[in-house]
This record gives C-alpha cells, structure tokens and sequence, in this order.
C-alpha cells in the first residue's frame, strides 16, 4: 500500500469512530514518511478521541476546514485538544475563542448590520466582501441558513450546511435546513 491508500484507510476508520485502527494507519504512513504532516494530526486526533469520541470527530473537522489556511495547523490542534483537556470547556467553546483572534464581525453585529443597511443583500455583500461572520452558536447557524435562503441565496447556504452540518453530528434541527433549499435551483 502506498502512503495515500494508507491516509485514505486511516480517515475511513477515524470517521467510524474506530480510533484504535485509525491509529494504526497513521502509524504505518508515519514509519514510512517521519514528516507526514497529515498523518501526525491524525494520530493525535486518533488518541484524543479514544477518551473523547464526538469531540475527536469535532476537532478532525476544525483541523479539516484550517489546514490550508493555517501554516502551524499542529499546533492550533495540539492546543485546542490541551485546552480541552484542561478545562474540559464545550469544544465549541473552544473553537469560537481561536476564531476571535481572525479578523470577522460577531453574528449579533452582523444582525445589527442588517438593521441598519436596507435589506439582508445589501448587509450580507457589504459583509461577506470586507470581512466574515462568526458564527459561534448554533441558533446563530440555524437563523443565518434561514435568512440565507430566504433571501435566495440556495448555493451559499447549501455550501455553508455541506461545510458545518458535520460539526454538529447529524444534529436533526440542522439536517431539517436542507428542506429549506429548492430541488434543482442552484
């Protein structure tokens, strides 16, 4: 097997929750390429969630929407885990305090930017184009998919659920918003 086959079995396991193999995988990439960047997350990741199951998978996806965004993307993971650990805080939590360091507007300001502008497409071009909204809550997701397709845009809030519904382990309120995108239209 070559190293892709090996991270592509790895993640299968992980998602499934099998951390025990999952490990094993990153294991063997690791005893073929020291420097494997993917499989040393993953290994990580993999022991965290033999204590912690739903925040492994949570802190996996936090890992897959930053790694080509974040040159030390180890270490935002290796501090998120610590940090959970330490405090034993929601993982959520956690993960909105490492977006208060990016550069966005909080979803509460982003309402009162809709107040203030006249319509939702005005508010939402004027933010989406200078900078990006903070969702932290998941009542804050529900009402920003619902405003979202409300206002007709179906393929923003279509990749917006494709990006986070994961986040929320099939969370039932969350998979229902997809009821809310037309069939065919985007």
């Amino acid at each position: 097997m070559d190293i892709k086959e090996l991270l592509i079995s790895a993640e299968k396991y992980f998602l499934n929750k099998d951390y025990k193999n999952a490990l094993k995988f990153y294991s063997l990439v690791l005893s073929l390429d020291k420097s494997n960047q993917e499989a040393t997350i993953g290994a990580i990741i993999s022991d965290f969630g033999f204590d912690y199951k739903d925040d492994a998978q949570v802190v996996y996806y936090y890992y897959q929407t930053k790694k080509d965004f974040t040159n030390d993307i180890r270490g935002s993971v290796e501090k998120l885990i610590a940090n959970f650990i330490a405090t034993n805080e929601d993982i959520f939590s956690l993960i909105d305090s490492e977006n208060e360091f990016n550069d966005g507007i909080d979803y509460e300001d982003f309402l009162d930017l809709i107040e203030q502008k006249a319509n939702f497409k005005e508010a939402f071009e004027d933010a989406i184009f200078s900078t990006k909204v903070i969702i932290s809550k998941k009542w804050q997701f529900i009402d920003f998919i619902k405003k979202l397709t409300e206002n007709g845009y179906y393929k923003v809030a279509l990749d917006y659920l494709e990006a986070h519904a994961p986040l929320y382990n099939n969370d039932q309120d969350i998979l229902r918003l997809y009821k809310l995108l037309p069939q065919g239209k985007m």
